[in-house]
């Protein structure tokens, strides 16, 4: 059974049993190595619909920390999980392009990247698009993506959709991944004004493209 559960700027989809973890989704930490690869987007000419990469090409994504995404046989050894971030385009376009931090930890490299509706009261709705992939970064090294193409599917100005990072339980059950997070979700704290710390607030990084209108 999937459980989905919103929580704030993400939502979390899960297969563990129908049980929802109590203790929310899980988080992965690492630290940055291996060469930094400048992002490229595929050699296709698209347009950005939207996007959260950046500020560079060479920062594009922070790869120290993101949401799992866990396949049921997962080297994690916990339930499985799906992470799905929302979207709304500026302009009428049709999305056949997805680009996703997604870095792989271990077990089979593939997974699935869809386009979602949303379901009407700011959760993730049904299926439009996707596809899958066996190409995706190591977790902890930037600034590669995960890219797929999906079929040509048309979106709405100022309405929300959904892109979700999905296991494929057939092909890959003990894909065990990470969707990093967006350099734009850094948050800073100051406790008892001992100073400024700074931390990823783990909002995934995509990159939508397709043709505009």
């Amino acid at each position: 059974m999937v459980v989905k559960r919103a929580l704030g700027c993400f939502v979390l989809l899960m297969l563990a049993s129908g049980l929802l973890w109590a203790q929310g989704p899980k988080v992965a930490h690492t630290t940055s190595h291996g060469t930094v690869v400048p992002f490229q987007p595929p050699s296709t000419p698209l347009k950005t619909i939207y996007s959260n990469l950046g500020p560079t090409a060479s920062n594009s994504y922070f790869d120290e920390s993101g949401y799992y995404v866990l396949g049921p046989n997962n080297s994690v050894g916990d339930g499985e999980q799906w992470i799905a971030t929302p979207f709304t385009p500026a302009s009428n376009a049709h999305v056949s392009e997805i680009s996703a931090a997604v870095g792989w930890i271990s077990g089979e490299k593939a997974f699935f990247l869809g386009l979602y509706s949303d379901d009407g009261s700011g959760d993730v709705g049904t299926l439009i698009a996707q596809g899958e992939t066996n190409k995706l970064p190591v977790f902890g090294t930037c600034c590669e993506t995960a890219n797929v193409s999906i079929t040509s599917s048309a979106v709405t100005a100022g309405t929300q959709y959904w892109i979700v990072a999905q296991t494929d339980d057939t092909n890959a059950p003990a894909f065990t991944g990470v969707f990093m997070s967006s350099n734009s979700s850094t948050i800073a704290y100051n406790p008892e004004t001992e100073g400024w710390f700074t931390f990823s607030g783990n909002v995934p990084a995509v990159l939508v493209r397709g043709t505009i209108p």
